[in-house]
């Protein structure tokens, strides 16, 4: 016997080429679409992580400022009642029963003055903080829908 030789027919090279070609459809049009959206997808994710950090770290400077501010009025509120204070103390000091009164009651206008001004920047400092908050909220949720 001799050596046989085998010839591949042609439908084996034609269901070749349709099966290379039937991969390529496929990449076109279900593979590539799918990784660019997953891509996107990724990048807008990577994007709002980072936003969502910056947006962190401002409102924590936000916070500390306000805090900074809170102490500040403090200090002032506790050196402007120990200096109304030294003032009754020197009045009582000098003056009858009846300046006695005056100065107190002054005192206790000054007081009240000083902690409505207090209770009004810490409203709006909260405000402001409600707002940061809020805004802050708005950029994530706007950014994520």
């Amino acid at each position: 016997m001799g050596d046989v030789v085998v010839i591949p027919d042609i439908t084996l090279f034609i269901q070749g080429a349709l099966f290379l070609a039937f991969l390529v459809v496929i990449n076109q049009l279900l593979i590539k679409p799918y990784t660019q959206v997953i891509e996107e997808r990724e990048s807008i994710v990577k994007t709002n992580l980072e936003k969502a950090k910056d947006l962190r770290e401002e409102a924590k400077t936000y916070i500390e400022e306000a805090n900074e501010i809170l102490e500040k009025a403090r200090k002032e509120a506790n050196a402007i009642l120990e200096e109304a204070r030294k003032e009754a103390t020197k009045i009582r000091n000098q003056i009858i029963e009846q300046a006695e009164r005056e100065a107190q009651e002054e005192i206790e206008r000054g007081v009240a003055q000083i902690r409505e001004s207090l209770e009004k920047e810490k409203h709006k400092l909260e405000g402001a903080l409600k707002e940061v908050a809020q805004s802050i909220v708005k950029k994530i949720l706007g950014e994520v829908a």
